[in-house]
């Protein structure tokens, strides 16, 4: 069996309730440019949430830009991290980040949730 590295609808977070929910019983993960919420879910998959507000950088193209290599990065861990619920919000010092900078930041970021969050 192939890994596929697909990002489909079933692997995002989608509605009010399911960000809420991941924000409210969660265990966090802060970093200067980020800030990591992590949930179990009952799915045998991972799922991603974005906020990247104007606060981020008012021009959405930027902030379009940050989502896409989040989502990318996600998209390309996801299997090493089944069965959890993710958030992922953005702060100002990530626009000062190029997007190889971004990733390094993400690779990062998922060796220590997973590590974390195996536990």
């Amino acid at each position: 069996m192939s890994k596929t590295f697909s990002f489909p609808r079933s692997s995002r977070l989608t509605t009010p309730d399911e960000f809420k929910l991941v924000f409210n019983k969660s265990k966090k993960f802060h970093f200067k440019e980020l800030t990591v919420y992590c949930h179990k879910n009952r799915e045998p998959i991972a799922r991603l949430g974005l906020a990247v507000s104007k606060k981020v950088d008012k021009r959405a193209v930027v902030r379009n830009g940050i989502k896409r290599v989040i989502r990318e990065n996600f998209r390309i861990h996801q299997a090493s991290l089944p069965g959890w619920d993710f958030v992922i919000v953005a702060r100002a010092p990530i626009k000062d980040l190029n997007n190889s900078e971004i990733s390094n930041l993400l690779n990062t970021v998922w060796e220590e949730i997973g590590l974390q969050c195996a536990n």
